[in-house]
């Protein structure tokens, strides 16, 4: 598989991840278990003080979500842009996957021991590929253009 591809398939996966993101971000209070409705109720009503502005538990993890999102959609971006610069400008993408790829292993580890099985195979997946097209784009005995 080309380096090109394999930026691009780790672009859809990030691309799908953020909109399960979205899909669970709007609908993450629609839950009929009375147990999580308790849970939401005490998180949406208590307030606390965070550096001098008050805000609640759902408030933050909302905020937190959003965050989330913009930063997968902006990766997902980066990636299918990277991709068109695989053979013209090899430095500048595999300098750009470095810390793409480090916060990509960073969600997968946070995503087995936070979250969902799914969240953290689509970041391991994605992570995978950038340091795979990291690796294979240094050809032995040849500079890097």
């Amino acid at each position: 598989m080309s380096s090109k591809v394999m930026l691009r398939f780790a672009s859809g996966l990030l691309f799908l991840f953020a909109l399960g993101q979205i899909v669970g971000h709007y609908t993450h209070h629609d839950s009929k278990d009375m147990r999580v409705q308790k849970v939401l109720k005490v998180m949406m009503e208590n307030k606390f003080d965070m550096y001098g502005q008050w805000r609640t538990y759902d408030e933050n993890y909302t905020g937190m979500s959003l965050n989330l999102i913009f930063s997968l959609l902006a990766f997902s971006i980066m990636l299918w842009v990277l991709s068109v610069f695989t053979t013209r400008n090899r430095v500048l993408v595999r300098a750009m996957l470095v810390p793409i790829s480090f916060c990509l292993l960073g969600y997968s580890i946070t995503g087995f021991l936070f979250f969902f099985p799914s969240a953290a195979y689509t970041s391991f997946f994605a992570a995978v590929l950038t340091i795979v097209t990291m690796f294979s784009m240094v050809k032995k005995n040849s500079e890097l253009k």
